[in-house]
């Protein structure tokens, strides 16, 4: 059964992966049942926030770093705020 607490500390090699470009990943929620997790990519402090991997590219990376620390993930999924209506990078 997934533990929030395993898919936490697994995110951290997934942040480093924005952190360079000055972004980073926040966990929002799982859902145990299905072995889905639900990221948010966090761009406001970004140095180059069109720098940081597409949203497409880092869920693929992401999946893959996730499940070596927790199998039990099936997918994930990255909220990503450039793809949201009207975003603007302010920096």
């Amino acid at each position: 059964m997934l533990d929030e607490t395993e898919v936490r500390s697994a995110l951290d090699e997934v942040a480093a992966l924005v952190h360079a470009d000055g972004g980073d990943i926040e966990f929002v929620s799982l859902d145990a049942g299905t072995g889905s997790v639900v990221l948010r990519l966090q761009l406001e402090s970004a140095n180059c926030a069109e720098c940081v991997l597409p949203r497409e590219i880092l869920e693929g990376i992401a999946t893959g770093m996730l499940q070596r620390s927790v199998p039990e993930i099936t997918g994930i999924s990255i909220d990503d705020p450039r793809e949201h209506p009207g975003y603007v990078h302010e920096a």
